[in-house]
């Protein structure tokens, strides 16, 4: 078996895959045998080498269920007030209205059950949230006053009291699964922090080099503007809490990986320490001995980062090697970074930092050379002598492709997007950050040591800082002249990421065309893979509508069987925020669902927490080929713009697509009127979806009042058409959903919108024990996250995002 390592690292990984999915045992038996096996029928493989492996697959089981375990150690303090001691792991990050900060706790009590106690090490994500000029009620506050008395550093011993939270798990098709992420940093719960004490300080080598990256920082911010003092903090010490305009931009140009420490970093830095120790002289023998210190520290400043471990560990692998004249592998030395990695923090297989960093390194290794050799032989095709080496534009763009090969995946998945304009700005910016890395690293290494020099040593910085940030801006014009190299879609299916695979290991030049076997064998794997692409969009599909998650509000998606694509509603915030809905939630989940466009969008009624969200949608140029509103609506801008076709809908309107889906309105009637604000809920659309025998209800926020009228009509209806499920009028309100109207719908399965703690008491349990009552199955967007109906038609099938 060559590179035992590899397989090892993809055992361990299956292991952990294994464990966090819960596969039952007979399936990791099965799979454990397969590999027991597999030395008896193959020479190649040794025994000993298999041992290591299964070993490797065994390791990777348990600390999967180490680190996802069935029980949650937490579970009992959940939603409850609680009393604990823990010492701060880093330094908080202030915003515009909290103060956030990590800690591991010593002792966990239930304040209204002390005999319920945990004295277990447990990572905690505390939050101590400030009263601003929206929020009025008081609750989980803690005094300003008392926090500006109190200056939190890491190893501070502290006291608190407040309500522990579950973190949150995705909760929308394309969301992000935050829990995830914080499992990932060793954090198992959220504690809204009501009050706090410090009760003393625990003093460590990690602390105190946080304290050397805290001066350091300050350093930076006293030196520097604020973009470049941001900058600066973002490329060498991986800081995250940064400008998010100025993160925006980079984001936009595609190359936001520089201001997380990676690979490219550690390079940098290693470049700089070679040459340091080629100046004086020390034996490449000798090297590990000042490099592994200085890789450590580096790694411990910048928060033991995934990436800046494994490019630790394949440097050190490098220099060791060379030292002892022994052959490089680098595959091999990238496993053994990923098993160390692993090994310490299994979550990191899930996160996208994991997963781009190993996935780009390995498209290096994979592809880089064979690229390389065959761009020079083909320049070089009829010269004997003066033959033509790649230069560094050449090379840059192959870093980049092999790079970009690696990651676009991971992309896909994560974050629904990318953009080809990431060649260009990797080629531009790259480089540069190179350079004002280095000079920045040397800034603060002479500044630390001759703080008088910092004001004329911060000029040169400072311009290179400026520099990168113009060529940035003039990127991004660039680039909306050229938008149409932005990709926004979901994951690649298994075909496509097969046929994606197929072409760049065919242009790499792994497969011998000139052999027969290989080049049939090559096109024949590459129709069958087209033909699949092409067949699959025929195959019959089903009706899906995914109530999503947008807090206190409304939004539905229709997904129908002939590829229609409709959104009722698009949810809002009640009050300003600084992230947009579309953003949030409505544009991950369109694109991870690969809807580039829809067919109509409803909004129910002029209320912001449905209507916010669709006017995003609209204004930001989205394709939409049909906007339909009730004919009470107040909403002038989207009545007086001209992007998107406007028709006004009332009772008897029908929508009906060729696929056999037709969407009925029962509510409103009437004339033409646009409706006041207080009188906007009873306006709303009430419409059904209905496919063969499958009919949904959904009902906007009508409430008493509109429910009376509809009532007799919707009995009648029901009895005939069966509603199995209803989207709860109002989020649950009091004011609606009476007796008489859901005895007269009779549904099976109730869903309701609504956002979690909400100051409307949404939904009341009144409403819940009449649902209760009548055996009424009840779905809840603040606890199950996004609700999505799958129907054939006859049999309908209901999963929730949380669960």
């Amino acid at each position: 078996m060559k590179r035992p390592l590899f397989w090892g690292f993809v055992t361990l990984g299956l292991g952990i895959v294994g464990a966090f999915y819960r596969l039952p045992v007979w399936a990791m038996l099965g799979f454990v045998g397969l590999l027991a096996a597999m030395p008896f029928f193959i020479r190649a493989i040794k025994v000993a080498q298999m041992v290591f492996v299964l070993g490797l697959f065994g390791l990777g089981v348990f600390l999967g269920y180490s680190a996802f375990p069935e029980t949650d150690r937490l579970e009992a303090f959940y939603q409850k007030d609680v009393s604990l001691v823990g010492v701060v792991t880093d330094y908080p990050i202030l915003t515009e209205n909290r103060l956030t900060f990590n800690l591991v706790t010593k002792e966990t009590i239930a304040d209204a059950d002390e005999n319920n106690r945990l004295a277990d090490a447990i990572g905690i994500r505390a939050t101590i949230y400030y009263p601003s000029d929206e929020d009025t009620s008081g609750e989980h506050q803690a005094s300003k006053t008392d926090e500006e008395r109190l200056e939190l550093l890491p190893g501070d011993l502290l006291l608190l009291q407040g309500k522990l939270s579950k973190p949150p798990g995705k909760r929308n098709p394309g969301g992000f699964d935050y829990g995830l992420y914080l499992k990932s940093q060793s954090i198992d719960g959220m504690l809204a922090v009501t009050s706090i004490k410090a009760v003393g300080h625990e003093r460590i080598l990690l602390y105190q080099i946080m304290g050397i990256k805290r001066a350091l920082q300050d350093q930076c911010e006293a030196s520097f503007s604020d973009d470049v003092a941001d900058l600066l903090k973002g490329v060498l010490f991986g800081e995250k809490n940064i400008n998010e305009d100025l993160a925006k931009r980079f984001q936009d140009a595609g190359v936001t990986h520089v201001l997380a420490v990676s690979g490219l970093h550690v390079g940098y830095l290693f470049l700089a320490l070679s040459g340091l120790l080629i100046a004086v002289k020390i034996n490449k023998r000798h090297w590990i001995l000042f490099l592994t210190p200085a890789l450590l520290f580096y790694s411990a400043i910048t928060g033991f980062a995934p990436s800046v471990i494994r490019a630790s560990i394949m440097l050190l692998c490098l220099t060791w090697g060379q030292g002892i004249h022994r052959e490089q592998d680098a595959l091999n030395q990238l496993c053994l970074a990923g098993l160390v990695i692993l090994a310490i923090w299994p979550a990191q297989l899930f996160q996208a930092g994991f997963q781009l960093s190993m996935g780009a390194v390995l498209a290096i290794i994979l592809f880089y050379r064979p690229l390389l050799y065959a761009y020079e032989k083909h320049r070089n095709n009829k010269r004997v002598h003066n033959k033509i080496k790649a230069g560094p534009v050449v090379q840059g763009l192959l870093l980049t492709f092999c790079a970009t090969v690696g990651t676009v995946p991971t992309l896909l998945y994560h974050f629904k997007s990318f953009t080809l304009m990431g060649f260009f700005s990797n080629l531009l910016v790259v480089p540069l950050i190179g350079v004002f890395l280095l000079a920045g690293m040397g800034f603060l290494v002479i500044v630390v040591i001759l703080p008088f020099l910092a004001p004329i040593l911060a000029l040169p910085v400072a311009f290179l800082g400026e520099s990168i940030i113009v060529v940035l801006d003039g990127i991004n014009d660039l680039g909306k002249a050229v938008n149409f190299l932005w990709i926004n879609r979901g994951q690649l299916s298994l075909a496509e990421m097969a046929l994606f695979l197929l072409l760049v290991f065919l242009i790499s030049g792994y497969f011998y065309l000139r052999q027969a076997y290989v080049r049939n064998t090559v096109i024949s794997l590459g129709l069958v893979l087209v033909v699949i692409l092409m067949v699959t969009p025929l195959f019959p599909k089903n009706l899906v509508v995914t109530v999503l998650d947008v807090g206190q509000g409304d939004s539905i998606l229709i997904e129908t069987p002939g590829g229609l694509n409709y959104l009722v509603d698009g949810g809002g915030y009640l009050f300003e925020r600084s992230h947009r809905i579309a953003d949030q939630v409505l544009y991950p989940a369109l694109y991870s669902k690969n809807i580039r466009a829809l067919d109509a969008i409803f909004l129910t009624h002029n209320h912001v927490d449905h209507s916010q969200g669709l006017e995003e949608l609209v204004f930001d140029g989205y394709p939409v080929k049909n906007l339909f509103m009730s004919i009470h609506t107040n909403n002038q801008e989207l009545l007086n713009q001209e992007l998107v076709p406007v028709s006004l809908l009332k009772k008897g309107s029908v929508i009906e697509g060729s696929d056999g889906v037709t969407i009925k309105v029962y509510n409103p009637d009437g004339q033409i009127i646009p409706k006041e604000e207080d009188h906007q809920n009873n306006a709303s659309l009430v419409i059904s979806v209905s496919y063969q025998k499958t009919n949904l209800l959904l009902c906007g926020d009508i409430e008493a009042e509109a429910e009376e009228r509809l009532t007799e009509e919707l009995q009648a209806l029901s009895k005939q058409n069966d509603f199995q499920i209803i989207k709860i009028p109002h989020h649950g309100s009091k004011t609606s959903s009476s007796q008489a109207f859901i005895q007269a719908i009779d549904p099976e399965t109730a869903v309701i919108s609504v956002g979690s703690n909400n100051f409307y008491n949404h939904p009341n349990d009144v409403v819940i024990d009449r649902l209760n009552e009548q055996g009424i199955k009840i779905l809840r967007t603040d606890h199950q996250g996004a609700v999505e109906i799958t129907s054939n038609g006859e049999l309908i099938r209901i999963k929730n995002y949380l669960d």
